[in-house]
């Protein structure tokens, strides 16, 4: 870690600087919260096609990608502070356009999902860009757990609010509500992300083409790219499937509203244990206990697609993956903070990140869409299991301590 991440973390305006990321993204979350799960559910009502879901998520996710690696040069070259706010801004812009578009959204879904997409990626890159500017090594399970229960506590809040207003209102209205409300908290959180100040970044040299000798030079890196591909196969599918899923069970979105509200709150219990209990070493365990969880949930729906399976897995689901996300975010972080180019290689660190687990998410869309025909139902709990069971051979992919290895291959 160089000298100047070092000051700027651990002195007080890094300290202001860390509160202030941290409120911001609590109601980009809980904004998120309120209104994401009902974008696929409003594609459904509007379509009742699986396929039109699926397409839709993955020319999100494909986009995000691409997007990411211009968006990368852009925050290293002139300011990672504009790739946030960027992404805050076009966030807020996606959801007034659904507001005027309403039911015509199904007609432009392809603009939709583009939107949605590099919006993303806009927002991403400059969040977990700005984690290194606000954390040192030793800290960073800490402030990345308390993070989570942060985010976690506004994606309690959201689906909760979705599900009370939603309920109130007849037909495709309470959408519009919603969106509404989306659009306003992102266009607060644009304005709040006008208080940030950029860190001083003396290397605008953006380092992207010389991933290919890292990860030859580092296999231990290459590893780890590899593992996020491998984590972003369920995540892709869980982003809408669970809800569609549902919904069908019992056809009200409060239900869908109310139900998202149980599973965050036992992510937000699992963050906070692991925000005061987690430790660099246990790095691999952390993994293997998640992938585990994963597994394990996901056979009964093996036995059918019942309201009971589908809610005992996202419980297992979501109690465990903030063990699974928060362990590998900071081994990833610890291991590219000692990479030869150290803290000039942090943009493109996270631009790396982000395309691996865009990708693995992609891939993990496409094959569910390649079994959303007639007899998805039936297929269905099959890729649910086979995707989860990938899960296991990250613990596989991860070398701890990793910035102990690094260091000593450089």
């Amino acid at each position: 870690m160089d000298k100047a991440h070092s000051r700027e973390a651990s002195g007080s305006g890094g300290l202001s600087q860390a509160k202030l990321t941290q409120i911001n993204h609590g109601i980009y979350q809980f904004a998120n919260a309120l209104s994401v799960i009902f974008v696929n559910l409003y594609l459904w009502r509007l379509t009742n096609d699986l396929w039109i879901n699926g397409a839709f998520n993955l020319i999100t996710l494909i986009s995000a990608p691409l997007a990411t690696i211009y968006i990368g040069r852009i925050a290293k070259q002139k300011d990672r502070l504009l790739a946030y706010r960027m992404g805050i801004f076009l966030t807020a812009l996606f959801y007034l356009m659904i507001l005027v578009a309403r039911e015509s959204m199904v007609d432009y879904y392809v603009l939709f999902a583009l939107m949605k997409g590099v919006s993303t990626a806009f927002y991403w890159l400059g969040h977990f860009t700005m984690i290194y500017d606000v954390t040192k090594s030793g800290s960073r399970h800490k402030y990345i757990g308390f993070n989570q229960i942060i985010t976690n506590s506004a994606m309690l809040a959201g689906p909760a609010l979705a599900g009370i207003l939603i309920s109130r209102f007849d037909a495709l209205h309470g959408y519009t509500v919603i969106y509404s409300l989306a659009f306003a908290l992102f266009l607060a959180a644009s304005l709040l992300s006008l208080k940030l100040k950029p860190a001083p970044m003396h290397h605008k040299t953006y380092y992207l083409r010389y991933t290919g000798l890292m990860v030859r030079k580092h296999p231990s890196y290459g590893r780890a790219l590899a593992g996020w591909f491998v984590a972003g196969l369920p995540q892709g599918i869980m982003a809408y499937v669970p809800s569609i899923i549902l919904y069908q069970a019992l056809p009200e979105e409060s239900f869908v509203g109310y139900m998202n509200v149980g599973f965050t709150g036992l992510a937000v219990l699992s963050s906070y244990l692991l925000a005061r209990k987690a430790r660099t070493e246990g790095t691999r365990t952390y993994l293997t206990q998640a992938a585990l969880g994963f597994v394990l949930s996901s056979l009964p729906l093996l036995w059918g697609l019942q309201l009971w399976t589908v809610v005992l897995f996202m419980a297992v689901y979501s109690w465990v993956k903030p063990l699974q996300g928060n362990a590998f975010t900071a081994h990833y972080y610890d291991l590219s903070s000692g990479l030869p180019l150290g803290g000039h290689y942090r943009i493109e660190a996270v631009v790396m990140r982000e395309t691996a687990i865009n990708m693995g998410r992609a891939l993990g869309v496409l094959i569910f869409m390649m079994f959303s025909g007639p007899q998805a139902q039936a297929w269905m709990p099959w890729v649910l299991v086979a995707v989860m069971a990938s899960q296991l051979w990250i613990a596989r992919l991860t070398d701890p301590p990793a910035a102990a290895r690094v260091s000593a291959a450089g």
